[in-house]
């Protein structure tokens, strides 16, 4: 039986009278390849931000593991093996793609205070830092800053860093934002490569990538499930292609 790595249960968010996510429940299994799309104001970012504690919910709960973690700190979460990616890359452009990640292992290591003067000092960090980038196939721009690289680029250092917090759950929330078409696989290959115990939900609007990447796929509305299924289940649901489907498409 595949263990439930990440669960919410009758989890809403409410900004004063707007309410933005209404009973939610998703499940995340171990090795899952898993896809949140809808339309803009669907909510989607809204749960991923609920799931991390950047927002606490107004109801319901969120568990990992079977553990509560509802009032947990994103900094808890993390250290409990919840970790993300942003729409907007939250990387400190003027330092190198290494030290970007090592900044990463040498938190999760608990070594980060003693880490920057000079980074040199801290060999194992430096080794798995660099065992990561050769994984994403970043090796190469390891001493470039993370300003001199193309977007796509930096969206796979995004990756590395939130593997260097050894996560059990990864939140992608649309990494191929701001990525020329032409690119996109190279996310898809980074994540098709990422370690099978991993589960992994993926917020995209690239309807090429969802269907490629995605094992199972969830609708959100109007801050509700609208549907869930595999990627063929959500190509033919009738109500998924009027509502959004359709729309995408004719948006792409």
């Amino acid at each position: 039986m595949t263990a439930v790595l990440l669960e919410t249960r009758g989890l809403c968010k409410n900004f004063g009278a707007l309410e933005v996510a209404r009973e939610v429940g998703i499940r995340l299994e171990a090795g899952a390849r898993h896809a949140l799309i809808g339309p803009n104001g669907a909510g989607k970012t809204t749960l991923v931000n609920l799931l991390t504690g950047l927002l606490r919910p107004s109801r319901g709960r969120v568990l990992l593991r079977g553990e509560d973690v509802t009032h947990l700190t994103q900094a808890g979460r993390v250290k409990r093996g919840i970790a993300r990616t942003f729409q907007i890359n939250q990387l400190f452009r003027g330092l190198t793609v290494l030290e970007n990640v090592y900044i990463a292992v040498a938190e999760r290591m608990g070594v980060a205070s003693s880490m920057i003067r000079p980074a040199g000092r801290r060999r194992d960090v430096i080794d798995q830092a660099l065992r990561l980038l050769e994984t994403l196939k970043l090796a190469d721009d390891a001493g470039r800053r993370v300003a001199e690289l193309p977007y796509g680029r930096q969206r796979l250092v995004e990756i590395a860093i939130a593997l260097g917090l050894e996560p059990r759950v990864l939140l992608l929330d649309e990494p191929a934002a701001g990525v020329p078409g032409a690119e996109s696989h190279i996310i898809l290959d980074a994540i098709a490569a990422l370690p099978d115990e991993i589960g992994v939900l993926i917020i995209e609007h690239d309807m090429d990538l969802v269907f490629r990447f995605a094992q199972q796929i969830t609708v959100m509305v109007s801050g509700e499930i609208f549907a869930e299924g595999t990627p063929t289940e959500i190509a033919a649901n009738r109500d998924v292609r009027a509502v959004y489907l359709g729309s995408a498409a004719a948006d792409g």
